[in-house]
């Protein structure tokens, strides 16, 4: 009786351990499916198929409601939407059973800064280091949020903070220098721009400008001093016929999306307008768009008496990705008819904002360039075309900036009289 309950007990047990073994191995199958289907899920996430990405990762759900994987993807697709309350929605269940989850965390700092919360992208940083307070990437995105938000003192907390865990972290050092680049308030500046025609007479045009730059807590102010010389045929450098010119330039700031650019200039010599001012109003759009509308002024003053310009202006722009374009228009009343300049730029950003390719398409005169600043109202009159290739970079720790710019022109300067125009321009700033 004995030896045959022992039997039953051994049967019953092998019995139990190999329901148990089952249902591990359909686990452990399940799981495996569930990993492989989530791979599949991310790959149509990162080539652009959300919707089918979600669709993949609410289908896991179903089967694993704890995969938290799967839903901080969902959110994160949604967020890439541009769908900030769904994303919301998702992400939030994850940490209400799970209040911990890095990743989680992380992809609502993403969320809420994407969104132009700012002050909330900021809570998830501090919410994410009361759990990992070691933890580099949250320190670095809190820097980033501390920067755009213009807290400077606490950003630079923040990197210490940082580096004081991981002195050799990269992105941390990248940080310490666009911070103490942001907080240098003085910039000398060195601008040369040459012109080169041969009709109707051989001329040469040299504007070297000599500009210092202070950033306040309200904007930036420039002060200029350019040095004009038109050198004719035969004549060396600092021929007999130079001419200054003294300027200040404001770009006050109104709010975080708006600003201006006022301008005021006055020269006592004949080759530049005696006065010229400007003014103009920068709105910050949606879907990184901007638009201005604004006004320049110059007064001549020749053998005829004073004669006035107004000079009206418009543009707009937009970043795409690394790239930035913008379209400028400028128009000229002139007795019963309107002058019309329009200028086309695009730049192509490589490892930053401060290093870039560009190209510059324009018809007409800009009361802007060293060709519109000069006393001679009959520029604005004849028609042209012109192309440029500008290159900036920066050296010397990123103190300084470089940009250079060369370019052809094609300009009429009487009725269906047309030269051409070599153009070169070099601009040095360094901070100081």
């Amino acid at each position: 009786m004995i030896k045959l309950l022992s039997l039953s007990l051994v049967i019953s047990f092998t019995w139990m351990c190999s329901i148990n073994l089952n249902a591990q191995e359909i686990d452990t199958l399940n799981s495996k499916n569930f990993i492989t289907e989530f791979k599949e899920a991310q790959r149509l996430a990162f080539d652009g198929n959300r919707s089918e990405a979600r669709s993949i990762c609410y289908k896991i759900l179903k089967g694993q409601p704890n995969f938290y994987d799967a839903r901080i993807l969902i959110g994160r697709t949604f967020a890439w939407d541009k769908s900030y309350a769904e994303a919301r929605k998702e992400l939030q269940l994850v940490l209400d059973k799970d209040y911990d989850n890095k990743d989680a965390i992380s992809a609502l700092i993403d969320l809420e800064k994407w969104s132009g919360e700012l002050a909330k992208a900021l809570f998830y940083c501090e919410y994410g280091q009361s759990f990992y307070p070691r933890e580099e990437d949250l320190l670095i995105k809190k820097i980033k949020i501390q920067q755009e938000m213009g807290l400077d003192a606490k950003s630079l907390q923040t990197i210490n903070e940082l580096l004081e865990i991981n002195l050799g972290n990269a992105e941390g050092i990248k940080l310490f220098k666009a911070y103490k680049s942001a907080t240098r308030k003085y910039s000398l500046i060195v601008k040369h721009d040459f012109e080169h025609f041969e009709e109707p007479y051989v001329r040469r045009w040299h504007v070297s400008s000599f500009q210092v730059s202070r950033r306040n807590s309200w904007g930036s102010l420039i002060g200029k001093v350019n040095v004009g010389d038109l050198v004719k045929e035969g004549e060396g450098l600092w021929s007999n016929e130079i001419s200054k010119q003294f300027e200040i330039d404001a770009y006050p700031r109104i709010s975080a999306s708006n600003y201006m650019y006022l301008n005021y200039g006055y020269s006592p010599d004949n080759l530049f307008p005696e006065h010229r001012a400007g003014a103009e109003f920068y709105q910050k759009l949606p879907a990184k768009f901007e638009a201005s509308a604004g006004v320049r002024f110059l007064r001549f003053d020749g053998s005829a008496g004073h004669k006035n310009v107004y000079i009206y202006t418009g543009s707009v722009g937009k970043y795409y990705r690394n790239y930035w374009f913008s379209l400028r228009g400028y128009f000229t009343p002139k007795d019963s008819d309107v002058s019309r300049s329009v200028f086309f730029i695009t730049r192509r950003y490589l490892r930053d904002a401060k290093q870039y390719i560009g190209l510059e398409l324009g018809t007409g005169t800009s009361p802007d360039e060293a060709r519109g600043n000069v006393s001679n109202f009959d520029t604005y009159k004849y028609d042209s075309w012109k192309v440029r290739l500008a290159y900036q970079d920066q050296l010397i720790d990123k103190r300084l900036t470089y940009l250079l710019r060369a370019g052809y022109e094609r300009e009429e300067y009487e009725v269906n009289e047309k030269r051409r125009i070599l153009t070169f321009s070099v601009k040095l700033s360094y901070q100081l």
